[in-house]
């Protein structure tokens, strides 16, 4: 990886085409291709797919799962971004 600062790992998985998790803070992550972004992290994600789970009242936990073609982050909701 020849990145040196969070802008340049962004801008790097923009170039390349690669996606990426990202971690936000309602314990939910999403997967899919940053398109944009600015300094403030806002991210402009495509082909995203919400992943989170819940439990029930009878302790069981169930996955859910949602298709988002397009969406705008706010990046003070960011935690954390992985690269797959």
């Amino acid at each position: 990886m020849s990145c040196c600062t969070p802008l340049d790992f962004l801008a790097e998985r923009i170039t390349k085409g690669e996606p990426v998790i990202v971690f936000v803070r309602n314990n939910k992550k999403l997967f899919g291709f940053i398109r944009a972004f600015d300094k403030h992290i806002n991210l402009v994600l495509e082909d995203v797919k919400e992943i989170w789970t819940t439990r029930k009242k009878d302790g069981k936990i169930s996955n859910h799962e949602k298709m988002i073609p397009k969406m705008i982050l706010r990046g003070d909701s960011v935690v954390m971004i992985l690269q797959v």
